[in-house]
């Protein structure tokens, strides 16, 4: 049986969707990606929301992106939410941009990887 999830103090109703924070490690490389992907599939299914957190000061390439992207895709299939603490900075949305994700990006993809702002 899971806790009653609360807010302030108050239970919230059962059906209320309860977010997962998950804190990702400062290296998101390929090095290490084996263990962020096996840590976000538990985390994804144990729970319906999930907000990725990642340190500012993080260094990632492109199998982060490539992860992410899938899992994104993995939650959406499954009914499940996933989303950013916080738009994407530093070396994730270098990479971003040195990928082209950028590039055209999609309205969807806009919102998740940069919380609706626009690049210049």
């Amino acid at each position: 049986m899971r806790p009653t999830p609360f807010c302030l103090g108050v239970p919230l109703p059962s059906n209320t969707p309860v977010s997962l924070p998950l804190s990702l490690p400062g290296q998101l490389t390929i090095r290490t990606i084996a263990a962020i992907q096996e840590e976000l599939l538990s985390a994804l299914a144990g729970n319906g929301s999930i907000i990725l957190d990642i340190p500012e000061d993080a260094q990632a390439d492109l199998s982060f992106v490539q992860l992410i992207e899938a899992a994104r895709i993995y939650a959406g299939t499954a009914g499940k939410q996933l989303s950013l603490k916080q738009p994407a900075s530093g070396q994730v949305l270098e990479v971003l941009d040195r990928g082209g994700f950028l590039q055209d990006m999609a309205a969807e993809d806009q919102r998740f990887w940069l919380h609706e702002r626009t690049v210049q």
